[in-house]
């Protein structure tokens, strides 16, 4: 596979909870029902309109046309309903590697596994149907969540990239490089 190939694909990944598929136009509407609010992290931070929901859609739509992201929706299976988004992007299938990240979760969906739910999905289509040999997390310094929600999963922190990004709250001191290898998720399961 390479990324032409990657990203004409359309990725389906589900559990029984959850259905990822690919992030579309026609999904504004319902995304913007779980939108505006600052529960959401740095995508609450950021986007607070219509307007600025517009604008995100644009970046992670022309992202994956330009083969740099590929954005997916997380439907609840109960009721259709989104619950939230996940990214994989930089990916390098000469190396055998990409990251997992760009994630939000509805904030009624926060806490509950969700989050945990989608991330063994990917992880699993990476090393098992990509058969990647790393995956990549970059999570903010001030993030503890997701630091500790990514370390459950059993990343392994690999250091500090210091003033790495521009956050909503302004410069941002670091963002931490998790991963997790191939032989590492194996183990795992």
């Amino acid at each position: 596979m390479n990324l032409d190939i990657f990203f004409a694909s359309e990725l389906i990944l589900e559990n029984q909870t959850v259905l990822l598929r690919p992030l579309t136009r026609d999904d504004i509407n319902i995304i913007e029902t779980i939108s505006y609010n600052k529960a959401l992290g740095e995508f609450g931070a950021r986007v607070n309109n219509r307007h600025d929901l517009e604008g995100y859609f644009d970046f992670c739509l022309n992202s994956k046309k330009e083969k740099e992201i590929y954005p997916l929706i997380i439907i609840n299976k109960e009721d259709q309903q989104p619950i939230g988004l996940t990214m994989l992007g930089n990916m390098s299938f000469t190396n055998k590697r990409l990251e997992i990240g760009w994630t939000w979760i509805a904030e009624k969906f926060q806490g509950t596994g969700i989050n945990a739910m989608c991330k063994k999905l990917l992880l699993d289509h990476c090393f098992d149907t990509l058969n990647f040999r790393r995956v990549e997390f970059k999570i903010d310094i001030r993030n503890l969540r997701s630091q500790k929600a990514i370390e459950k999963l059993g990343a392994v922190k690999e250091g500090l990239l210091r003033n790495y990004n521009m956050q909503s709250y302004g410069k941002s001191e670091g963002t931490y490089v998790y991963s997790i290898l191939n032989e590492e998720w194996k183990k795992r399961q």
